[in-house]
């Protein structure tokens, strides 16, 4: 396998896909997943890239105000792609589907599923790796789906569509379609090995209680007292540190919610929640579902911890693959509000990259909600998390 990203700033989607292609080579071309700011029409990319490469599966997916390559940190109006090339270049199927209610989400993952296998002559098989792509609200049913069809935890990478400014001006798209209330999958039976990795980087501290009561993605109380008093609370013991009546965004990042999501060694590892901002009933809406009976952890992530833990990710990726194969490509997905967070500490976070990978190609986008693979097999979605995937050539 190998991999080639390239970006254009060009303002017009007919001509930035021009420019885009202009730079491929279409031999065992096998696929093109995109990403692009709010200021591109998905449907308008789709309809340019399915003109200008008929034969090749395509996924897209909007990103927070720009993204990382091997050659930087690309702000503003910008669309990227990875180009992955492979001798099995028939062995890549996409699917797309919208849906008008969450409700409607499983069965729309599972239509989006086998859509994909068709177009990738593989029905009845299982797939090496899964890139999932889907519009915010629906990315549990979207993951319970694919372990309902398939029968067992197919690896994968997921970036939630994003914007700028959560404004729902977010899409995703493949060769056949576009919505901006959807899913996008892209199934990949490739001819080499691939790692992934999903971790927080965050430490719990010594607050957590049990949610009594939620809905959706609102936790209403922890420990039977309502969840805004009580996360304001624990942040103040914790640092000494008052959280204004509206969510301070700095705060509630440095500050996320944990659940625990499996166990290494005897050590716990966590899947967080972003909290979003109060309700009207004193809790808090978050960006992932919660669930009566969970316990809830006050996480906490310094800047140092953060700008650290993407790299870190890649090389336990790595780790996973002890044949000695080639690194041949990655790709990384990081949360925006971590991103946001950073400001321009996320320079910090491409060098630290590159130092783990060289001047390999990978693409990263800054996403709504990231879904990966944990370390004990298990795919799930959190917020400020980090999901990798490494590829091999040999």
């Amino acid at each position: 396998m190998d991999f080639k990203t390239h970006i254009t700033h060009q303002l017009n989607e007919q001509f930035a896909v021009e420019e885009l292609v202009a730079n491929l080579s279409t031999k065992n071309l096998a696929s093109v997943v995109c990403y692009f700011t709010q200021n591109y029409g998905a449907e308008k990319l789709r309809k340019a890239f399915k003109h200008a490469l008929p034969n090749v599966s395509i996924i897209g997916c909007s990103t927070c105000k720009g993204m990382m390559t091997e050659r930087g940190v690309h702000f503003g109006s910008v669309v990227g792609i990875m180009a992955i090339y492979d001798t099995n270049s028939q062995g890549y199927g996409s699917g797309l589907m919208p849906f008008d209610t969450p409700s409607e989400s499983i069965a729309a993952t599972k239509q989006a599923i086998e859509l994909a296998l068709v177009k990738a002559n593989r029905v009845g098989e299982v797939p090496r790796f899964a890139v999932v792509h889907s519009t915010p609200g629906v990315e549990e049913t979207l993951i319970k789906s694919f372990d309902e069809v398939f029968k067992t935890p197919v690896p994968i990478i997921g970036a939630t569509a994003a914007d700028n400014a959560i404004k729902g001006q977010w899409s995703v798209f493949t060769e056949d379609g576009s919505t901006h209330q959807g899913l996008a999958v892209q199934l990949v039976f490739a001819s080499k090995p691939l790692a992934t990795g999903f971790s927080s980087g965050y430490s719990p501290t010594e607050f957590s209680g049990v949610i009594t009561k939620a809905k959706g993605r609102e936790l209403i109380e922890i420990n039977g007292k309502p969840a805004q008093h009580v996360y304001r609370e624990w942040i103040y013991q914790h640092s000494q540190t008052q959280v204004p009546e509206y969510f301070q965004f700095e705060l509630v990042t440095r500050y996320p919610l944990g659940r625990i999501a499996g166990q290494l060694y005897d050590q716990p590892y966590y899947k967080l929640s972003h909290p979003v901002s109060v309700t009207p009933s004193d809790g808090i809406l978050l960006f992932t579902d919660i669930h009566t009976g969970e316990q809830v952890t006050l996480m906490s992530g310094d800047k140092a911890q953060l700008i650290a833990r993407p790299a870190r990710v890649i090389k336990e990726a790595k780790r996973q693959f002890v044949e000695n194969g080639r690194l041949s490509g990655a790709v990384c997905v990081i949360c925006a509000g971590a991103m946001l967070y950073l400001d321009d500490d996320i320079k910090l976070v491409h060098d630290m990259i590159k130092e783990e990978i060289g001047d390999l190609p990978f693409i990263c986008p800054f996403s709504f909600g990231e879904q990966g693979r944990f370390i004990n097999g298990e795919n799930g979605h959190g917020n400020l998390m980090i999901s990798s995937a490494t590829f091999y050539a040999d």
